[in-house]
């Protein structure tokens, strides 16, 4: 055998490689379009949808939940929704029953409801302060 049958050789494999590990497997995570379908049945924007989808990749669903709630929370933070000019401090947000309701029905094993926040940094997040954000 010679080295030009060689790399032939491991093109063709690599080549029948790639082709098996682009097949439809089924999967048992929902594709993106389920969760664009629970973002307007919520009545929440659709760039949420890429937020679950992004978090679906982890182990658990508690960790999978606080992945969304921290990517929505630098969403908001870039934004600077509820920040006022000059002051250092980062608020406390506090998202829409909607938000909570969608995170929990995607994402629904080992809920745990915790009081939301009462303090002076708190920032009542609305769904229009929501639909506001630009997507990027």
């Amino acid at each position: 055998m010679q080295s030009s049958d060689l790399v032939l050789s491991t093109k063709l494999h690599h080549r029948l490689i790639g082709a098996t590990s682009q097949t439809s497997l089924p999967s048992m995570t929902p594709p993106m379009d389920d969760y664009v379908d629970l973002c307007c049945s919520f009545g929440l924007p659709v760039w949420i949808a890429s937020l679950l989808h992004v978090a679906k990749r982890l182990r658990s669903d508690c960790a999978r939940r606080k992945k969304v709630y921290r990517l929505l929370h630098r969403k908001l933070m870039f934004h600077r929704v509820g920040v006022k000019e000059g002051n250092l401090f980062q608020p406390t947000y506090v998202y829409p029953e909607e938000v909570k309701m969608l995170v929990r029905s995607v994402f629904s094993q080992n809920i745990l409801d915790y009081p939301d926040p009462c303090h002076d940094q708190v920032m009542h997040v609305t769904i229009e302060d929501l639909h506001k954000l630009e997507i990027n």
